[in-house]
């Protein structure tokens, strides 16, 4: 089968004949119909995520099931699935206790670009290939049953739920989860990239009122399509037209999905006394960004992490939002490329003329 491999860091993707070998004791082989290009793949590709190459990158993918392997009894062949990039064992401390998202053995795997056994089940002319949260880049892959979920039939044939796999999960986890958005609350996203106006999406969709702040205008115009208001801090500062738009006091919860010193610094000064900050931005491991400790201190301010959501029990939840209407992802997803134009994909997402590019793998 056909896969696109990442040999060096900073250099293209080359298309080439890849061989998948056969599921092992939980896991699957999906055929992907379509995947999505995130800013998550382009850190590996440039090795600010230190996944180490010959790899192939990609991790959220609308998928036919092929086989299945031992243990597994939830798919079948010819399932529809949705592939998140989130792989949970089930059995480590952090999922016994309901945070799959934060499966300790995934995050093991997930660092070494193998599943959750340690094995690598693509390989290239006999050598091995790592894959960066499933390796989706290609006609065909091998992960883990407990990352899937299945599409119901309405929503067969529509590549643009690839990003439901990472882009709407990671949404649904920043302001349902981590947030615990309400309806009333103000919900400010930093960022408007797949996960920012993902987020500003799902916050809608919880009756939040929601302010986008990003420097894209066509991105803030689909901002404002999607019922949030918008600050552009090419416009001025973002923190005084938040605060403006606020009465003074901010917002109740700020999501950050761009993962900047100055953002991060941001969206601190933009949350209100009492109100919450959620990160959802990465930056190249190891980097840093300070943080205002006294106003974080005097005002009560919470900080948390948010990685995801649950595979089992969000993702389903997600795809039942996009089946009823509430969420779009129809608006975001695109330009649509084929497997061999994978290069261009990766530009477009680079150069901020594509929100969510989908390789597909059907036409």
């Amino acid at each position: 089968m056909k896969a696109a491999v990442l040999h060096r860091y900073n250099t293209p993707l080359r298309v080439e004949e890849v061989d998948v070998h056969k599921p092992h004791e939980g896991e699957v082989k999906i055929r992907v119909k379509a995947a999505g290009v995130c800013h998550s793949d382009l850190y590996v590709l440039e090795g600010a995520t230190p996944v180490p190459p010959p790899l192939i990158p990609g991790h959220e993918a609308v998928a036919v099931v092929e086989e299945v392997g031992p243990g597994v009894s939830n798919f079948a062949p010819g399932d529809v699935v949705v592939s998140s990039f989130i792989w949970p064992c089930g059995h480590c401390k952090n999922c016994a206790r309901g945070m799959e998202n934060l499966c300790e053995k995934f995050a093991e795997a997930r660092a070494k670009g193998v599943l959750l056994d340690g094995h690598m089940h693509l390989s290239l002319n006999g050598t091995p290939l790592r894959v960066f949260l499933g390796g989706v880049w290609a006609e065909e892959a091998v992960v883990p049953a407990t990352g899937l979920a299945k599409l119901p039939k309405s929503m067969h044939g529509r590549p643009e739920l690839a990003m439901l796999g990472c882009a709407f999960m990671t949404a649904y986890g920043a302001v349902v989860n981590s947030a615990s958005a309400s309806p009333g609350d103000t919900v400010v996203v930093v960022g408007t990239g797949g996960v920012g106006l993902a987020a500003v999406n799902v916050a809608k969709a919880v009756g939040a009122r929601v302010i986008a702040v990003g420097r894209n205008p066509e991105k803030l115009k689909l901002a404002k399509q999607l019922g949030a208001e918008v600050v552009n801090p090419r416009e001025g500062d973002p923190v005084k037209a938040v605060k403006d738009l606020t009465d003074g006091r901010g917002a109740d919860v700020v999501i950050e999905a761009v993962g900047t010193e100055e953002t991060v610094d941001a969206a601190v000064e933009m949350t209100a006394s009492g109100g919450r900050v959620v990160l959802v931005g990465l930056m190249a491991v190891g980097k840093r960004a300070p943080v205002h400790v006294a106003r974080v201190v005097r005002g009560g301010i919470t900080i948390v992490g948010s990685y995801g959501a649950r595979p089992r029990v969000d993702l389903p939840k997600v795809i039942s939002l996009v089946e009823k209407g509430v969420l779009r992802p129809d608006l975001l997803a695109g330009p649509f490329y084929k497997l061999e134009e994978v290069n261009e994909a990766v530009e477009a997402l680079r150069s901020g003329r594509a929100i969510r590019p989908i390789i597909n793998l059907t036409s």
